[in-house]
């Protein structure tokens, strides 16, 4: 039970960081990363699978 609240906190946590980034992303278009946009975009994807992967797990329920 603990572990699903855990998981669940730091999805939401993720999900607050991503959209803070985003706004900051927005409002600050010439900033940029010193990689290519394809380590940029892989970045992103593994961040949103594994916050997914933390929503999924805090829904499940355990034995």
């Amino acid at each position: 039970m603990p572990d699903r609240k855990m998981f669940r906190s730091i999805a939401w946590v993720m999900l607050i960081a991503a959209v803070i980034f985003l706004v900051y992303a927005v409002t600050h278009p010439t900033a940029s990363f010193p990689w290519s946009n394809a380590i940029t975009y892989t970045l992103y994807a593994v961040y949103i699978l594994v916050m997914l992967v933390l929503f999924v797990a805090s829904r499940k329920k355990g034995k």
